[in-house]
C-alpha cells in the first residue's frame, strides 16, 4: 500500500514537472520560428515597414528612431536642450553643455544595441539574421526564452522573450568596464500596450550593477514625423549663454521646480564660470531675476553644505546640482518664494553678484 502511494505520488509530482518545463512553453520553436512570433507578436513586418521613424519621451529626454537605425536623444525642458545623443553610422556622441565626445565602451555598445531594437520596434526584426538561441532561462518561477547575439561586440548583449505573447521581456548587457570593472545593465520591459497603432512597452525599468535603477515611462509617441534632412547630423544644444568675471555672473534658467518644501532653480553656470567669479564658500550673494532680488549662500562642495535640520528652519543657498551634475542649483528652503516663482521659465535671465 504505501509502495503505491509513493508510485502515485511520484507520478503526480513528474506530471505537475512536465507541465511547468520548458517544453510546454514552447522549447522545441526553431530560432527562425521564434523570432517570426516575435516580429508577428509587433504587428507583423509589413506594418513594420511602413514606420519611416518613431519618436517617444520619458522624463526629459526625447527619443527620435529612424527605421534605418539613427538615434538621437534630447534632453532637457523645451526649448532648454543640455545635452544631445547621436547614434549613427556605428558612432555614437554626446554633446552636453556645448562640449562633444565620442562615447566609449562598454555604453556605445548599449546605445548601438537599444539604437537597432528601438528602429524594430522593440522587435528582433532588425537582429533576425545575427542571433541564436540559447533554449530556456528560469528567473525564479519565470521561465523566458533566451537569444544572444552571434557576434557581440565589447560586451555580452542577451534578449529574453516571453513565452505566451513572444515579446521582450528583458534586456540584459554584461561586460566591463576599460578600467576592468564589472559591467552590468538589466532593463524589464513592462507589458506592451497599443500606442499609434503599435503594440510597444510603455515603461521599463533598468537598472546598473551599483547604481540606483530607473524606471522610464513612455509618453507622446509620433509616428512618421517630418524631420530635416540634417535632423541626424546635428548635436545643437540650447542652453543659453553665460558671462562671468570677478564678483558677478550672468546665466539662464534651465529648469526648475516648486513645490510646498521650497523651490529649485537649475542654471546653466558650470565650475569655469564659479572660478572665473571668485566664488568661495560663505559667500553672500544677490541673487536677481527679472527685477527681484534675494540673498544666497554659495556651498563650493556638497561636504560644506548646512545639516538637513538646519536647512529646513530656512534656507537660500547656491550650491552644485546633485549626484555629480556639472552645473549649479540655487535652492530656497522653508522661505517665500512666491516673487520669485511668478518670474521663472525656461531660458529666463538671472544674475549673482557678490556682496
Amino acid at each position: 500500500m504505501k509502495r503505491s502511494i509513493l508510485a502515485g505520488t511520484a507520478a503526480a509530482i513528474f506530471l505537475l514537472m512536465a507541465l511547468s518545463s520548458p517544453s510546454s512553453a514552447g522549447e522545441d520553436l526553431s530560432l527562425k520560428a521564434l523570432i517570426q512570433k516575435n516580429i508577428e507578436a509587433s504587428g507583423g513586418r509589413e506594418k513594420l515597414s511602413q514606420v519611416q521613424n518613431l519618436s517617444f519621451r520619458t522624463g526629459n529626454t526625447r527619443f527620435v528612431i529612424a527605421a534605418s537605425g539613427e538615434l538621437k536623444l534630447s534632453t532637457g525642458k523645451d526649448p532648454v536642450v543640455t545635452e544631445v545623443i547621436l547614434v549613427k553610422d556605428g558612432r555614437v556622441q554626446r554633446n552636453s553643455y556645448n562640449t562633444i565626445t565620442d562615447i566609449p565602451d562598454p555604453e556605445k555598445t548599449v546605445y548601438l544595441t537599444l539604437a537597432r531594437l528601438y528602429a524594430g520596434l522593440f522587435s528582433l526584426w532588425k537582429y533576425e539574421d545575427q542571433l541564436k538561441l540559447e533554449g530556456m532561462a528560469a528567473f525564479g518561477p519565470e521561465k523566458l526564452y533566451h537569444l544572444t547575439l552571434t557576434k557581440p561586440g565589447s560586451i555580452k548583449v542577451d534578449f529574453f522573450l516571453r513565452p505566451d505573447d513572444f515579446r521582450l521581456k528583458r534586456l540584459v548587457f554584461q561586460g566591463k568596464t576599460t578600467d576592468g570593472d564589472i559591467y552590468e545593465v538589466n532593463t524589464d520591459f513592462g507589458p506592451f500596450e497599443p500606442a499609434e497603432g503599435l503594440n510597444i512597452p510603455l515603461s521599463w525599468f533598468s537598472s546598473q550593477v551599483g547604481t540606483r535603477g530607473n524606471l522610464a515611462e513612455v509618453t507622446e509617441v509620433k509616428l512618421n514625423q517630418p524631420l530635416s534632412g540634417d535632423f541626424f547630423s546635428e548635436l545643437k544644444v540650447n542652453v543659453g549663454m553665460t558671462e562671468a568675471e570677478p564678483g558677478r555672473m550672468k546665466g539662464n534658467v534651465l529648469d526648475f521646480n516648486s513645490s510646498a518644501y521650497g523651490l529649485s532653480v537649475s542654471t546653466n553656470w558650470r565650475k569655469n564660470d564659479i572660478e572665473k567669479a571668485g566664488l568661495r564658500t560663505g559667500d553672500k550673494l544677490s541673487f536677481l531675476v527679472e527685477g527681484v532680488e534675494s540673498e544666497v549662500v554659495f556651498y563650493a562642495t556638497p561636504g560644506e553644505i548646512p545639516n538637513q535640520s538646519e536647512l529646513a528652519q530656512g534656507a537660500r543657498l547656491m550650491m552644485p546640482m546633485p549626484r555629480g551634475g556639472d552645473t549649479y542649483v540655487i535652492q530656497f528652503i522653508a522661505v517665500d518664494t512666491a516673487p520669485i516663482a511668478s518670474k521663472l521659465k525656461p531660458l529666463t535671465p538671472i544674475e549673482i553678484r557678490k556682496k
